[in-house]
C-alpha cells in the first residue's frame, strides 16, 4: 500500500498538517521517534487516526489534545518549558550545593 493511497483524501494543506502533526507526536512504541520517523504498526495506524480527524475538521491543537488525553503527556514531543521547570531546578540546585559543600571542605581541610 503506498503512502498516497492511504491519505488520498486530504488535499496539499491537510497533507501538511498531517505531516507537521506528525512531527510533533511521539509514537508510543518508540523510545524517542515521532510518528513520521517510527515503523511500527502503531505509528500507521495513528497516523491515520490524525488524517480521520483532519477529515472530520478538528484544529491541530485539538488532535494534540486529544492525543494527550488518550496517550498522556509524553505522546508530545512539543512540550511546554514552563510546566517541566524541574527539570532545570534540580541540576542547578545539586551543583549549588556540591560548590559549597567542596569549597567548605577545602577551607576547613586547609585550616
Amino acid at each position: 500500500m503506498q503512502a498516497d493511497a492511504l491519505y488520498e483524501d486530504l488535499d496539499k494543506e491537510e497533507l501538511e498538517r498531517l505531516e507537521y502533526l506528525a512531527d510533533n507526536i511521539r509514537c508510543p512504541m518508540c523510545s524517542y521517534g515521532n510518528l513520521s520517523s517510527s515503523n511500527a504498526p502503531i505509528s500507521s495506524d495513528l497516523k491515520q487516526e490524525i488524517a480521520s480527524l483532519i477529515n472530520q475538521g478538528y484544529s491541530d491543537q485539538e488532535i494534540f489534545d486529544f492525543m494527550q488525553d488518550r496517550y498522556g503527556d509524553y505522546i508530545l514531543l512539543d512540550t511546554n518549558i514552563e510546566d517541566n521547570r524541574s527539570i532545570f531546578l534540580i541540576p542547578l540546585v545539586v551543583l549549588v550545593i556540591s560548590i559549597l559543600l567542596v569549597t567548605t571542605y577545602t577551607i576547613r581541610k586547609s585550616k
